[in-house]
């Protein structure tokens, strides 16, 4: 059923993400993607409905050396209030504050990190704050369709597209040699830095982000990638309602697991330098409470390291009900908390880090 590094999305997904959550059944408005940045730091709007949103900010290095850690920070003016994030240590409660991963904190010249953040506003449009820190620079201009980022190392001025593009990161040609062991090698999910989000609508405008902490999976040396989520490893903040949707819709006594199975084309992962990441479309196979179907999407790879790449939605995957014969346990989950609607077909995004094995 996402940014781990949250990954840029276009206004393409942006609609995209529109019409997946109208098939469930509730309304969402989604703005162009918005963008506030420094020389070297952008906050970014990926979508936002309702009463929420869910945005990233990204750390380029527009200098000439390698930033070895970084720590940025950003406060909401307004009533915009972060309440989940992924790919950073965070603290703080507006102003807030986040710092590197262990697999993030280097940046080369000319490329970038991200980290993603989901939060709660009012009705009207999701917050641009400014993000400050060391890596960031001096503020520039900024649109809701592009960056104008002039390098703190030239003269020279580089124009930034809110459009992801396959190779969104220079890469000197030093950065394009990269190791055979990486092309070839079997990759292992790292299961501390990846997540899994699915959403929720109940009675037609209740949205509620939820996730699953238990993925394992590898990509072995045949191009054959799984992932297995552990359906006891639902996680939607409430304890009672995790335990209604293990016996009532996944039926986990029966069915512990969901597995999907794709192949990733050859070239896709060998052809990128450090920093690129490339557009594919991919067709999986997900097995789930016994039905297996067919879904579809696109997704972003990108080669962080030489023995770390990160794969993630840019469009969100429509996980429908009666595909996996869960309709019945939808409606037994409505029946439980007595209320009038459940929506039976959810958005699914997420975010996969593999390690060269």
């Amino acid at each position: 059923m996402s940014s781990l590094k949250a990954s840029a999305t276009t206004p393409r997904i942006a609609s995209a993400f529109t019409r997946a959550l109208y098939a469930t059944g509730f309304s969402l408005a989604v703005s162009t993607l918005s963008i506030n940045a420094y020389a070297g730091c952008q906050y970014i709007v990926d979508n936002q409905w309702g009463n929420g949103f869910a945005a990233k900010i990204r750390i380029t290095n527009d200098g000439n050396t390698v930033i070895d850690g970084w720590t940025v920070n950003w406060q909401y003016a307004g009533d915009n209030r972060m309440t989940s994030n992924y790919n950073a240590v965070f603290s703080g409660s507006n102003p807030y504050s986040a710092s590197n991963l262990n697999w993030n904190k280097t940046i080369q010249p000319k490329q970038f990190v991200e980290f993603g953040v989901q939060g709660t506003k009012g009705s009207g449009a999701a917050e641009i704050p400014v993000v400050t820190g060391a890596a960031c620079g001096t503020a520039i201009t900024s649109s809701s369709s592009s960056v104008a980022i002039s390098s703190s190392s030239s003269s020279s001025s580089a124009l930034v597209s809110s459009s992801k593009s396959s190779s969104s990161v220079p890469a000197s040609s030093s950065s394009r040699s990269s190791s055979s062991v990486a092309n070839t090698a079997a990759w292992t999910l790292s299961t501390t830095d990846s997540y899994l989000n699915f959403i929720t609508t109940k009675n037609t405008h209740n949205v509620e982000v939820h996730n699953f902490t238990g993925l394992s999976g590898d990509i072995s040396s045949g191009g054959v990638a799984t992932l297995t989520i552990d359906l006891n490893s639902v996680n939607t903040g409430v304890a009672l309602r995790d335990q209604r949707m293990k016996d009532l819709l996944f039926e986990t006594a029966t069915y512990p697991t969901a597995t999907i199975t794709l192949t990733v084309p050859s070239t896709v992962i060998s052809s990128l330098a450090i920093g690129q990441d490339k557009a594919t479309d991919i067709s999986a196979s997900l097995n789930l409470h016994g039905a297996t179907g067919t879904i579809a999407t696109k997704v972003s790879v990108q080669k962080l390291s030489n023995s770390r790449i990160i794969v993630q939605t840019l469009a969100p995957v429509l996980v429908k009900a009666e595909t996996y014969n869960l309709t019945a346990g939808v409606e037994a989950l409505r029946a439980a908390v007595n209320i009038a609607s459940i929506s039976v077909a959810v958005p699914v995004d997420f975010a996969l880090v593999f390690d060269a094995r």
